[in-house]
């Protein structure tokens, strides 16, 4: 097996990773990067004409960050290769890529490398073949993959890859907490022990502070808090996921008498969003289910309410106190931008931060700004021509669908991977994971991937031929090293996947050979993790 990772590596943004496995190429998501001052936005496609054209596209969910290169790798792809998703993934994508592509038509300045018209996004979705879930489904002669519920938006999945001696786990990105609209992660016992997994670290380096109910409170009741004192709450969330939650936290409060009723608008690309959801009922979780199983309103009531024009918007920011939900999430453009810039002007509003914020985007430099109390003061630079005196409050709230740093450890010491390949998280989170999967799992062989490299995963027959394993055996392990010439540093595991051969190994078996290890230092020095240097002769 060979993956080749185009992008998302050592970065948030572009995911895209192309696997060769059983005589055929798979290109798992093919996503763009998110916010200004990209140096590219598409993934490091690898060159398709010397490693060959992938033979089938897989998805794991629709969030731009995985599916926004579509359009532009339609047209490098042949005419026969079919892109795999689930249901809801593909409902979701079409409304993402259409509402791009009307924006790029608008906007004069676009990236010449990204730019894209509705006759590809059409292509895209008619190249698109629903899959369900838990359902093996043939990609490639000899290869299936099944998609599990992933837990992180509608329609996310996690993708087991199985070929004839091979198997693969792409995480996506995960959550396992229940949302109010969907269930979390539920692992399936048979894609346990894959020989590779790849899983996503957004939240690799820390934990949720405090549990998702108590943070909706929180929410709740500051932004009652604000409108009763005069101010107006703008929470800027991602059309997909987020703006639902949200939208549904500030609902149920009102209907239960926990906080007074008053104006919620829903703006931004949310709206159409919103209106999928009823198409997939069996994936709710079950209140809102039989809610739309009835034909009741899943978002809306007399007090929530979307906004149907620019016009409607700006008679809203003279009006009365309300709270408004809009995309974009990360305040890039969008309507929620719209709103930030005359709502921050104001010591009474509140500004309420409900995900993650990337680099370089105005969500992150509003965040970052001063802070005096719970407001924020100073230059808020909006885009490269505005800028802004903040005055308001701005706050975080901890409703994230990402795993965070137990959760994902939790879940590789479930799964069991022979190599387990970090990606989609910053350098701190990456590396803190890493810290921590070496710790509590000797047995897996873990890795930093980086953007435009190719990783080689094979197995091992080993050279024991029965013999039992004690410490005076890592010299022939050493001499075996120095004469395939093999290069390291080596991980723990594949110095005992030499002795015993791949399929041989146990975490049990992992720990003794790391004891033996440290044991004889003779032949192997310790550097970081689990990982070991072949010592020079002489």
């Amino acid at each position: 097996m060979n993956l080749h990772f185009s992008g998302g590596a050592n970065e948030v943004g572009a995911s895209s990773t192309l696997i060769e496995i059983e005589e055929s190429r798979i290109l798992v998501d093919a996503g763009i990067r998110m916010g200004p001052g990209q140096v590219s936005p598409l993934p490091d496609f690898p060159d398709f004409a010397k490693i060959g054209m992938p033979d089938a596209v897989l998805l794991t969910h629709a969030h731009t960050d995985h599916t926004g290169a579509l359009p532009v790798l339609h047209n490098m792809l042949s005419a026969d290769v079919k892109i795999y998703c689930t249901p809801a993934t593909k409902a979701i994508t079409k409304v993402l890529l259409e509402d791009s592509a009307r924006r790029m038509a608008r906007e004069e300045e676009n990236d010449e490398a990204l730019r894209y018209i509705p006759a590809d996004v059409a292509a895209v979705l008619n190249r698109m073949e629903i899959v369900g879930w838990l359902e093996p489904r043939e990609v490639c002669p000899g290869v299936t993959a099944t998609w599990i519920p992933a837990g992180h938006i509608l329609g996310a999945a996690m993708i087991h890859i199985q070929g004839k001696h091979e198997s693969i786990l792409m995480t996506g990105d995960v959550s396992v907490t229940n949302q109010l609209t969907i269930r979390g992660l539920a692992l399936p016992s048979w894609c346990k022990k894959p020989d590779v997994m790849v899983m996503e670290s957004t939240y690799g380096n820390r934990q949720h502070e405090v549990p998702r109910k108590q943070e909706a409170k929180r929410l709740v009741a500051d932004v009652a808090e604000v409108i009763a004192a005069g101010g107006k709450v703008l929470i800027p969330a991602f059309a997909v996921g987020r703006s639902q939650e949200v939208i549904l936290i500030l609902k149920r409060a009102m209907e239960r008498k926990e906080i007074p009723e008053f104006p919620v608008y829903v703006d931004g690309m949310v709206r159409k969003v919103n209106g999928l959801y009823a198409d997939f009922v069996d994936e709710l979780q079950p209140s809102l289910r039989r809610k739309a199983e009835r034909g009741e309103r899943l978002f809306y009531s007399d007090s929530i309410k979307k906004v149907a024009s620019r016009g409607e918007s700006d008679s809203i920011l003279k009006g009365p106190p309300c709270c408004i939900v809009a995309s974009s999430g990360m305040l890039v453009g969008g309507m929620s931008s719209h709103y930030a810039k005359q709502l921050v002007r104001d010591p009474k509003n509140l500004i309420a931060i409900t995900g993650y914020q990337g680099e370089g985007t105005p969500g992150r430099a509003l965040e970052n700004l001063q802070k005096v109390g719970e407001h924020a003061e100073g230059e808020w630079q909006l885009d490269a021509e505005t800028s802004v005196c903040v005055k308001c409050r701005v706050k975080r709230y901890s409703l994230s669908a990402h795993a965070d740093s137990h959760e994902l450890l939790a879940l590789v010491e479930e799964v069991q991977p022979r190599k387990l390949f970090v990606v989609h998280g910053n350098a701190e989170a990456r590396g803190e994971l890493f810290k921590s999967v070496c710790k509590a799992c000797p047995a897996v062989d873990v890795k930093l991937p980086e953007n435009g490299r190719a990783y080689l995963v094979k197995k091992r027959i080993g050279i024991s031929k029965g013999r039992r394993f004690s410490n005076d055996r890592i010299s022939e392990i050493a001499a075996f090293v120095r004469k395939r010439q093999l290069k390291g540093p080596f991980h723990v595991r594949e110095l005992a996947e030499i002795w015993f051969g791949t399929e041989a190994i146990t975490p049990v078996g992992a720990a003794f050979f790391k004891w033996c290890l440290s044991l004889e230092g003779q032949f192997f020095a310790r550097g970081t993790g689990n990982v070991f240097h072949l010592r020079q002769i002489g």
